[in-house]
């Protein structure tokens, strides 16, 4: 029995799927003259190939996923931003799907509403417009005035699309196996799991209730800010296949793009590719898919009021991986190659690297083209889709939130590049990381940094006698001989006391640090002064010991 069988439907639609594959002249990929010795009604698929090798792979490819629908359209959209995955002409051809879709019956619409929020549509609404002003893969959005005379937009589910999801990705998966065992380099990439990620997150997509309170946290961090609009969500209205929102006020950025005022049109492009720095850099929390449709404009009195819509996808940075990212920048402008390698070995990005002295070179390739053209020219995600290239090619494994990141800043990139070609956009991210790498010289953070890596340093120190016992232990038990000349024995020794000591030292510095971090937190008077006083003298009783300590290892 196939793993992906759990509905009658699921053979029908898995041939469905094969003979549109086939019919392009895929069979080769899933090794179809193998499998039909085992699962025998794969031979209902005879003739079926069609596709004349005129038509080049990746065209081939895109036409498949649109003939499949919309999981396969999602799934290709997902590849076009993973160049760690695809080669860049399907890329270019992957990133021609559209996630557009017929409209379908308002009566199916009145019937999701009912079924969801458990009235009539005519309760609800004081008026419900029928022809849906936006159709995709997975609903379309309506506008409507609620009975309070509050304009709204309202996402409907199409009917029946879990369902239809659910089935393709029980599918998507099976196939992703049967590339990964008969592909032999497909391996590396791990299908099964790229397959998985993309499930995870369509699914999150399906479930609205998800979407509305990714929009209350993003409005809860633009609060303060009167320029950038978040849509109010109406719970009231709101479940798993319905969302009620605030309408968004304004026109869509895409239609400032011919705008003969350059004033404006540049006020726009520096109010956006601010409040996406500040996603990126202060909230760790942003839009990943900042398309053009998803951005809307009122300019009132020649300033620009934004809202943002659409959050069912989203990407999270924690203050450490932001934190990375700045450092990495400084690096990159720095021209810091090999600090830039052993910042990504820290970041545990790599792993092992099998010629570190060619991956250094690959680097300062791109970083050398970085260099070579103007700020304002630069293209993020070309750089950005540059260096997977290189981290590839030397098998370094990407995180997930890198490849979000750099999709998100490209489709920024490109969408104020329209309104506004001559954007600086190392000049907008520059207070961010300077404030960032500047938080890490303040005691907060050390006392941060200590707290959050207390319990390691304690197991450590706690642990140590016990490995060193064991490791004895051990070496007695294989009956290992040692050879030693006493003047090896002797520089051993001393090796080992000088270790001792600065372990000792550094075990007091972190102590004064801490001390001295909570002392700068009060300001209590005291015989002998005031704890802010104390707290600062502490500190720079800690600069001294680390001074000490550099010169005693520069002196070993």
């Amino acid at each position: 029995m196939m793993s992906f069988i759990e509905t009658p439907g699921d053979i029908k639609r898995f041939l469905e799927i094969m003979r549109v594959f086939l019919k392009y002249g895929w069979e080769s990929a899933f090794e179809l003259s193998k499998m039909k010795e085992k699962f025998p009604f794969l031979s209902r698929l005879e003739g079926t190939h069609i596709g004349g090798t005129e038509i080049p792979g990746p065209v081939k490819l895109r036409k498949i996923f649109e003939e499949l629908g919309p999981t396969f359209i999602k799934f290709g959209q997902m590849l076009s931003t993973r160049p760690d995955l695809v080669k860049e002409d399907y890329i270019e051809e992957l990133k021609k799907l559209q996630d557009q879709a017929p409209s379908f019956d308002f009566v199916e619409v009145k019937h999701m509403i009912k079924s969801e929020l458990g009235q009539p549509i005519e309760k609800i609404f004081k008026k419900f417009e029928t022809k849906p002003v936006a159709a995709a893969s997975l609903g379309q959005v309506h506008f409507a005035v609620l009975n309070s005379g509050q304009k709204v937009a309202v996402k409907v589910q199409r009917p029946d699309i879990e369902h239809t999801i659910a089935e393709d990705l029980r599918i998507i998966s099976f196939i992703a196996g049967l590339v990964e065992k008969n592909i032999k380099s497909t391996q590396y990439y791990n299908p099964k799991s790229v397959a998985e990620q993309f499930a995870d997150t369509i699914r999150k997509e399906l479930d609205y209730n998800k979407e509305a309170k990714n929009a209350e946290r993003f409005a809860r961090n633009f609060r303060h800010d009167k320029a950038i609009n978040i849509p109010k969500i109406f719970w009231k209205y709101t479940g798993k296949r319905v969302i009620t929102m605030e309408r968004a006020p304004g026109k869509k950025i895409s239609e400032f793009y011919s705008s003969k005022d350059k004033a404006l049109k540049k006020r726009i492009a520096n109010k956006y590719i601010d409040c996406f720095f500040k996603q990126i850099l202060v909230h760790g929390f942003f839009q990943a898919d900042p398309h053009p449709a998803n951005i809307f404009v009122l300019v009132k009195k020649g300033k620009p009021m934004l809202s943002l819509v659409d959050f069912g996808m989203v990407g999270r940075l924690d203050y450490d991986l932001r934190d990375n990212f700045a450092t990495a920048m400084v690096l990159i402008v720095e021209r810091n190659i090999k600090g830039l390698t052993t910042h990504f070995q820290a970041m545990k990005l790599i792993d092992r690297l099998y010629d570190e002295q060619q991956f250094m070179l690959d680097l300062s390739e791109i970083i050398d083209y970085f260099y070579d053209t103007d700020y304002n020219r630069i293209d993020f995600g070309g750089f950005g889709t540059a260096l997977i290239k290189v981290m590839v090619r030397h098998r370094i494994r990407i995180p997930r939130h890198y490849l979000l990141f750099l999709r998100s800043i490209s489709m920024a990139q490109d969408s104020v590049q329209k309104l506004y070609p001559e954007i600086n956009l190392i000049e907008q991210a520059k207070p961010y990381i300077e404030k960032i790498l500047e938080e890490k010289t303040k005691p907060s953070y050390m006392l941060k940094s200590f707290r959050e890596n207390y319990f390691e340093f304690q197991r450590f120190f706690r642990e140590l006698p016990e490995s060193v016992i064991n490791i004895f232990k051990r070496m007695e038990e294989e009956n290992l001989k040692v050879s030693l000349e006493a003047t090896t024995i002797d520089e051993l020794s001393h090796s080992l006391s000088r270790s001792t000591t600065t372990l000792s030292v550094s075990i007091v510095m972190a102590a004064l640090i801490l001390a001295s971090a909570m002392l700068l937190n009060t300001s209590i008077p005291t015989p002998i002064g005031n704890t802010t006083e104390l707290g600062a003298f502490g500190f720079v009783i800690v600069l001294l010991i680390g001074l000490y300590v550099v010169m005693r290892i520069i002196r070993a």
